[in-house]
C-alpha cells in the first residue's frame, strides 16, 4: 500500500480542511473511507479525496489567514469607544467627597478634643462653668462690701452732725463739715460695684451662652464619644500654680467654723 502513494488523513488534517473548505466556499467533502480508509492519486479527483499537495495548500492559507488575525485584533480595538466623559466627572467628584469628608472628619476630631480640653479642671472639670462662677462670685464679694462701706459712711455722716450741733468753735464745726463731704465722696465712688457689677454679668451671661452651645454639641456628637478623645491641653497644675487657687466659693474648700473646731 505504500507503493501507490497513498496515506490515511487525520482528524486534525480532516478538520483544518473543513475549514478552509468552509471559507473558500468550496466544500471539500471527505471520502467515505475516513477513519482510516486509504486513497489513491488516481481516484482523488473523483471520489473527493484529498493529495498532498492540496493539505500543503489548504496548510498555507490557513496560516496566512492566522498570521492576520494581528490586524483585525487592532482594528477591534480602535473599535472600543473613549471613557465617557461624564464618568470621568462623576469620579472626580467622588474623590473630592471622599476627600472633603475625610477633612470633616478631623475637624471634628479637633473640635471634641477643644470641647474636652475645656471641661478639663475646676469645677465639675468644667472651666467655663468654673469661670462664670468666679465671676459671679466676685459681683458678689464687691455688692457686699459696697454695702459696708455705704453703712460706714452713714454711720460716720451721722456721727460728725451729731458734734457739728455740739461743736463749740468755728474750728470744730468746720472740721465736722468736712467730714460730712468726705463721706459724701465715699458714697459717690461706690457707684463703681453697679458699673463694674453690670459688665461682669455680661461677661457671665455670655460664659453661660458658649456653655449652652457647648452642651448642645456635647449632645448631638454624645457625651460617651467626647469621653474617649483626647484633651488638646491639659491643666498645668505643676509646682506652685497647682496652690494658687485663690479663695474657695460658697460650698467648696474648708469652712472657718471648720477649722476653729480644731483649737476647741
Amino acid at each position: 500500500m505504500a507503493t501507490n502513494g497513498t496515506r490515511k488523513l487525520f482528524s486534525a488534517e480532516l478538520k483544518m480542511l473543513e475549514a478552509q473548505a468552509g471559507a473558500d466556499a468550496g466544500a471539500i467533502e471527505p471520502s467515505p473511507s475516513f477513519h482510516g480508509a486509504s486513497r489513491s492519486p488516481a481516484s482523488s479527483a473523483g471520489n473527493g479525496s484529498v493529495s498532498n499537495q492540496d493539505l500543503l495548500s489548504a496548510i498555507t492559507a490557513l496560516s496566512n489567514r492566522i498570521g492576520g488575525g494581528g490586524d483585525l485584533e487592532l482594528a477591534e480595538t480602535e473599535d472600543i469607544p473613549a471613557p465617557d466623559a461624564d464618568l470621568e466627572q462623576d469620579m472626580e467628584m467622588a474623590h473630592n467627597m471622599r476627600s472633603e469628608l475625610r477633612a470633616m472628619a478631623r475637624s471634628i476630631k479637633e473640635t471634641k478634643s477643644e470641647i474636652k480640653a475645656m471641661r478639663v479642671g475646676g469645677k465639675g472639670d468644667d472651666t467655663l462653668l468654673t469661670a462664670s462662677s468666679e465671676l459671679d462670685a466676685v459681683v458678689m464679694a464687691t455688692e457686699e462690701a459696697t454695702d459696708s462701706i455705704l453703712n460706714a459712711s452713714e454711720t460716720i455722716e451721722a456721727l460728725a452732725a451729731k458734734i457739728q450741733l455740739n461743736a463749740v468753735s468755728d474750728e470744730d464745726r468746720q472740721a465736722t463739715e468736712d467730714i460730712q463731704e468726705q463721706t459724701i465722696k465715699m458714697l459717690e465712688a461706690c457707684n463703681f460695684q453697679d458699673i463694674t457689677g453690670q459688665r461682669i454679668t455680661k461677661v457671665v451671661n455670655t460664659l453661660k451662652f458658649v456653655e449652652e452651645r457647648i452642651d448642645a454639641m456635647i449632645d448631638i456628637w454624645g457625651a460617651e464619644d467626647i469621653e474617649e478623645v483626647d484633651a488638646s491641653v491639659t491643666p498645668d497644675n505643676e509646682g506652685d500654680k497647682g496652690l494658687l487657687n485663690g479663695p474657695a466659693l460658697d460650698g467648696e474648700g474648708i469652712d472657718q467654723n471648720d477649722i476653729d473646731k480644731l483649737f476647741d
